[in-house]
C-alpha cells in the first residue's frame, strides 16, 4: 500500500478547509441528496463528500457507507487531491499497486472501482473529493466523469456561499470604523451570556468632549479619537471580554463572568483613567474623556435588554452629577426601566389597526366655571360652566390605570399624539351629546402639545374631527403652551390656528407664566384668554409675589383684551383671591375634579338643578371687563 504524501500546499489547503467551518458539522439536505444523485446517476452503491484533514478524511455526507471517517493514510481521496484539476478514476483497486493492500480494499467496503473529482476552492487548494464507489471492477465512461464533476462544482458552490453568508454576517457586526462590535454583535453575546446563567457586568461608556473636538479640529480628529478611545478600552479590560461601538461616541463592554461591584468598579477605574488621558494629534493634544455606567446581573436585573439600559441609565444620571463621573445602576432603576418598558409595550398593543383608536383610552371632563357673582352659589357652588377641559387618561390590560404625570412621558410626542386623537374623538362627542341634552352650552376646552402643533395640518385635522363630531368650530377652544409661541413653531401653523380662530375656535395660552418666551411672542398669535398656571395660584396667601405676579398678569391680560382662567384653584381663599385680583374664570378642586361623560351628566345635573333648568348664555367678553 503506498501512502499518498501532503500536497506542496498543505497549509493553505488545511487553512482553506478550516474557513469553510464544515468538519463535524451536522448532516445537510442539500448534500444528502448531491451524494444520492452521485450515486444514482452513476449506478454506484457508496457516494461520499469526502474533506481530507491533517490526519483523517471525514464524511460531511455519505451514501451506502455507515462510517464517518477513516484515517488518511488509507483515503483514497487523498491521493485524489494531489493533481486537483484530474479526476482520479480506479478500474480495480485489488490490481492497483496504490491500494491493492488498503484495508478498505482486503476489507469492508471492498472498494473496487472509485471516481474521485476533487473539490477545489476557487484560490486552487483541493479540500476533499466528491467519489463515488463500486464493489465490482469497472470502467468509468466519460458521461460518469462529467456527472460527477458537475456535482462537485455544486458542492464547492454551496460551501461557498456559506463562508459568504458567514463574512456578511461577520462584517455586519463590526463596526468599520474601530473594528470592533457594533450595537448588534454586543446584544447576542449578551444574551449568549445569560442563556448560559454567566455573570456579567455592563459598562457603558460615552466620550466627554468629543463633539468640542469633532468640532474645532474636524470630522478626522473625531475618527481618530474614536480609534484611540477603542485602542484604550481594549487595552484597559481583561482577554475575554467583550468591548463594542454602539454608535457615535458611545461604547459598551461586557465583563463576563464578573459579579462582584469591586472587580467592576477597578475595570471602571482602569478605563476611565485612560480615556482621561489627551490624544496627541498632528502636533496638538485634544482633550478627551468619559462617562461611565455599570449595571451587573443577576444583582441588578435577569434580562439581557434590561441590563444594557440599566447600565446606561446610570451613565445619564451620573451625567447628570458631573461629567467624567461613574454611575451605578440598582434594582429600583431597573425595575421603573422595566415598568417604562412594560407600559409602552402595553399601549403598542393597545392600538387600533385604524391608527385612531386606543383600548383603554379614557376622556375625563372637568370643568371650567365663571367667577362672576351671578353665577356662583353659597359655598363657591358654579351655575356656569364656560368650558370643559379634556384630560387624557389611559389604562392598559397588563398594566392598569397609568397616571398621566407617568404617562406622557414615556409614549413620547407621536405616541401622546395619538392617544390626544383617541381622546378628543370622545369628549366631542361627549360634549355634542351633552349640549343636545340641554345640560350645558359650554365648550370643549382641547390641549395641544408642543409637537402637534408643530404639525404643518394640524389645524385641518383638528377642524376635520370636530366636523367629524357634528359640531361647530365655535364648541371648541384650543390650549396651547407658551413653547409653540416661540420661533421653532412656522408662522404657516400659527396662521392656521389664527384661521380656526377666524371660523369661531377660541385660543388660550396655557400655563401661563411658566414658560421662556417674550412678551413680544404674544404678538405671534391672536389669543382670546391665558390660563395662570397652578402654581402661582396656590401661592395665593402664602407669597405675596405669587400675588403680585397674578395682579401683573391679570392687567396685562386687560390690556391685551384677554380674559384670565386661574387653574388649580383648591381652596375657596384662593377662589376669593383669584376672584378679587379680576380673574374671569377658574378650575381647580373646589369645584369640581376631573370625570368621565357619564359622571359630568351627572355632576351638571346636580349643578343646574338650583337654577330651576335655566341655562345662562355665554357671556360677552367685552361685556365682562
Amino acid at each position: 500500500m503506498i501512502i499518498a504524501p501532503p500536497p506542496p500546499n498543505e497549509e493553505a489547503r488545511l487553512a482553506a478547509l478550516d474557513a469553510y467551518q464544515v468538519l463535524d458539522t451536522e448532516a445537510e439536505d442539500i448534500f444528502d441528496e448531491i451524494v444520492r444523485l452521485a450515486a444514482r446517476l452513476t449506478n454506484s452503491p457508496i457516494a461520499l463528500i469526502s474533506l481530507v484533514d491533517r490526519e483523517r478524511q471525514w464524511f460531511k455526507s455519505r451514501h451506502g457507507l455507515d462510517a464517518a471517517e477513516t484515517p488518511r493514510e488509507l483515503a483514497f481521496c487523498a491521493h485524489a487531491i494531489l493533481e486537483p484539476n484530474v479526476p482520479m478514476s480506479v478500474t480495480d483497486a485489488s490490481n492497483d499497486p496504490r491500494f491493492v493492500e488498503n484495508p478498505l480494499v482486503t476489507g469492508s467496503p471492498d472498494i473496487r472501482a472509485y471516481l474521485g473529482v476533487p473539490l477545489v476552492t476557487p484560490s486552487g487548494e483541493a479540500i476533499g473529493t466528491l467519489c463515488v464507489i463500486d464493489q465490482v471492477p469497472r470502467q468509468h465512461s466519460a458521461d460518469e466523469i462529467e456527472i460527477v464533476s458537475t456535482l462537485a462544482r455544486a458542492v464547492v458552490t454551496n460551501l461557498e456561499l456559506r463562508l459568504a453568508l458567514r463574512r456578511s454576517h461577520a462584517s455586519a457586526q463590526i463596526d468599520p470604523l474601530t473594528g470592533l462590535l457594533n450595537r448588534r454583535a454586543l446584544s447576542s453575546r449578551l444574551v449568549e451570556a445569560f442563556n448560559r446563567k454567566q455573570p456579567v457586568a455592563v459598562i457603558m461608556v460615552d466620550l466627554d468632549h468629543f463633539k468640542e473636538a469633532n468640532d474645532a479640529a474636524g470630522h478626522a480628529a473625531g475618527d481618530a479619537m474614536l480609534v484611540v478611545a477603542a485602542e484604550r478600552l481594549l487595552a484597559s479590560v481583561r482577554a475575554g471580554d467583550v468591548v463594542a461601538r454602539l454608535g457615535g461616541d458611545e461604547f459598551a463592554v461586557l465583563l463576563l463572568g464578573v459579579n462582584e461591584k469591586d472587580l467592576a468598579g477597578r475595570i471602571a477605574a482602569r478605563i476611565s483613567a485612560s480615556l482621561h488621558q489627551p490624544v496627541p494629534l498632528g502636533g496638538r493634544s485634544l482633550r478627551l474623556g468619559a462617562t461611565l455606567g455599570i449595571a451587573l446581573a443577576p444583582a441588578d436585573t435577569e434580562q439581557p435588554e434590561m441590563l444594557l439600559r440599566a447600565a446606561d441609565e446610570a451613565l445619564m444620571q451620573a451625567k447628570r452629577v458631573r461629567r467624567g463621573e461613574v454611575g451605578w445602576a440598582s434594582r429600583a432603576d431597573t425595575q421603573r426601566l422595566a415598568r417604562a418598558a412594560a407600559v409602552v409595550c402595553s399601549f403598542d398593543a393597545a392600538l387600533d389597526e385604524d391608527g385612531i383608536s386606543v383600548l383603554g383610552a379614557e376622556a375625563f371632563l372637568q370643568p371650567i366655571v365663571s367667577l362672576a357673582p351671578e353665577h356662583l352659589q353659597r359655598g363657591w357652588r358654579p351655575c356656569h360652566v364656560t368650558a370643559v377641559e379634556v384630560l387624557a387618561r389611559w389604562s392598559g390590560a397588563s398594566v392598569g390605570a397609568v397616571p398621566p404625570s407617568e404617562l406622557f412621558p414615556l409614549l413620547g410626542p407621536e405616541r401622546s399624539a395619538i392617544l390626544g386623537r383617541a381622546v378628543r374623538a370622545k369628549a366631542l362627542v361627549a360634549i355634542k351629546e351633552l349640549r343636545a341634552q340641554g345640560l350645558t352650552t359650554a365648550r370643549l376646552a382641547i390641549n395641544l402639545s408642543p409637537a402637534e402643533v408643530a404639525r404643518s395640518s394640524i389645524s385641518e385635522e383638528i377642524a376635520a374631527e370636530v366636523q367629524v363630531a357634528g359640531l361647530p368650530l365655535a364648541a371648541i377652544e384650543l390650549e396651547i403652551t407658551e413653547e409653540v409661541l416661540l420661533d421653532r413653531v412656522s408662522d404657516r401653523t400659527l396662521d392656521g390656528l389664527a384661521a380656526l380662530r377666524g371660523r369661531g375656535a377660541r385660543l388660550v395660552l396655557d400655563d401661563f407664566g411658566t414658560g421662556n418666551s417674550g412678551l413680544s411672542q404674544l404678538l405671534r398669535l391672536p389669543l382670546d384668554a391665558i390660563k395662570l398656571d397652578k402654581r402661582f395660584v396656590q401661592g395665593l396667601g402664602l407669597d405675596t409675589k405669587a400675588e403680585e405676579i397674578v395682579r401683573a398678569t391679570v392687567s396685562l391680560a386687560r390690556g391685551l383684551g384677554l380674559e384670565v382662567v386661574a387653574e388649580g384653584v383648591e381652596t375657596e381663599s384662593q377662589a376669593e383671591l383669584v376672584a378679587a385680583l379680576g380673574c374671569h374664570t377658574a378650575q381647580g378642586f373646589l369645584f369640581a375634579r376631573p370625570m368621565s361623560a357619564e359622571q359630568l351628566r351627572t355632576w351638571l345635573r346636580e349643578t343646574l338643578a338650583p337654577m330651576h333648568d335655566v341655562v345662562i348664555p355665554l357671556r360677552n367678553r367685552r361685556m365682562s371687563r
